[in-house]
């Protein structure tokens, strides 16, 4: 394999799971274009040496963001998270309304938008995708359309300009990251902090969340990892902790070495998950219960469908994309996917070729399978009304379960 390390550089790698060859998550097409989307290798890999979990293959990042319909917005959940992020991180670090706060990867500024409600106005959003800074831009947010890395922030930011660096759900994204990591170093104060939300490796495997598994998801970090990869650059890990967000993750803080912040005493403790537990073995074990979740899944979903059910899809995610397409569910078991994001109306699951339409109250499906379960709590609550009605939910994960 003429793959090194993302992380360490080892050329000692070891593939955990082949998805077989498979479409980028985001590429949803229109009915002119359907059986010509473009697939690529999904392989799982394993490093030997740092243990990261990582993709063996590559989509040029280009491909993949700058232009998508992905809008964070989309979900009272996630406001509510981004709101208790920006409120934490205003009281710990003392934020002020000249202090330059920079989020990367910042979509449509949804998170910043948080921190300006507090009054700390002086916020700057870097983000790939030219369609979603339109609506960054429209929110009175300063934004940069370009992909972040050590040119850019060298090009745009002083030197240890920035008093706070967000990164919420980007670190595993990152074709360049070492780049990336340089270029937050160059603009990090001396007393300033880098917010980094990574979806939790434990999580996935706890949680049976395979669908994490996709091409813009390049990296799956533990705590563990993310100390090794930062600390070359003389930057650590000086806070954590867990979050449900996103169905599990850890929010690190990070700060320069032998800088003013003091280190918290047991970080693995404080987040309450056990990073030793997740190695080389314990991912193996966790990738053939996948194998046979595949087979499972679509067991279910034909046998309703055999018995005359309607079965629609509630959100149409990325993730969805994996889960769908890796158990052979295609649109002769789903009729269509609802959606409240107008950016995907109109448009097919690519491979499974799945319609995607506006949510419509008055056309209900027996079963909704919920791609969008990490919005579970969310989406069941909202929704009482058509479960009242005979409407059940298969929530997939961590085990399939129906609801209603």
């Amino acid at each position: 394999m003429s793959f090194n390390c993302r992380s360490c550089g080892s050329e000692k790698l070891v593939e955990i799971l082949d998805f077989g060859k498979q479409p980028w998550c985001n590429d949803f097409i229109t009915k002119e274009k359907l059986g010509e989307e473009k697939v690529y290798p999904l392989k799982v890999v394993c490093c030997e040496e740092c243990e990261l979990l990582q993709l063996s293959y590559t989509i040029p990042k280009e491909t993949m963001f700058q232009n998508h319909q992905y809008l964070s917005s989309m979900t009272s959940t996630l406001g509510k998270h981004f709101l208790k992020i920006a409120e934490e991180n205003k009281e710990q670090f003392n934020l002020t309304k000249d202090d330059l706060i920079v989020d990367i990867g910042g979509n449509d500024g949804f998170q910043l938008m948080q921190y300006k409600s507090l009054g700390l106005e002086n916020v700057v959003n870097v983000e790939s995708a030219e369609n979603i800074c339109d609506f960054s831009r429209k929110k009175g947010i300063k934004t940069i359309n370009e992909f972040f890395n050590e040119p850019m922030a060298t090009k745009h930011f002083e030197s240890r300009s920035a008093k706070l660096i967000n990164a919420s759900g980007v670190f595993f994204h990152l074709e360049e990251l070492h780049s990336v990591i340089r270029g937050i170093k160059h603009m990090l104060a001396d007393d300033g902090v880098f917010v980094i939300q990574f979806m939790y490796a434990g999580a996935m495997v706890e949680n049976n969340n395979f669908d994490t598994i996709y091409h813009e998801h390049l990296c799956y970090y533990t705590l563990k990892n993310v100390i090794s990869l930062l600390s070359p650059y003389e930057l650590e890990v000086f806070d954590a902790y867990y979050s449900d967000i996103h169905s599990g993750s850890i929010i690190a803080k990070v700060t320069h070495k032998n800088g003013p912040r003091d280190v918290k005493t047991n970080l693995f403790h404080k987040t309450k998950k056990n990073d030793e537990k997740y190695t080389l073995e314990e991912y193996k074990k966790f990738f053939k219960n996948v194998e046979a979740y595949k087979d499972e899944l679509y067991r279910v979903l034909s046998d309703l469908k055999s018995k005359g059910n309607k079965i629609y899809a509630y959100g149409g995610p990325a993730k969805g994309n994996t889960l769908l397409n890796y158990c052979g569910i295609t649109n002769q078991i789903i009729d269509k996917v609802v959606e409240i994001n107008k950016l995907k109306i109109g448009f097919y699951m690519p491979q499974s070729h799945i319609p995607i339409v506006l949510e419509d109250k008055e056309d209900l499906p027996d079963y909704y399978l919920l791609l969008s379960h990490n919005f579970a709590r969310e989406i069941i609550r909202k929704n009482t009304d058509i479960i009242s009605k005979g409407v059940k939910f298969i929530i997939p994960f961590p085990e399939i379960k129906i609801v209603g």
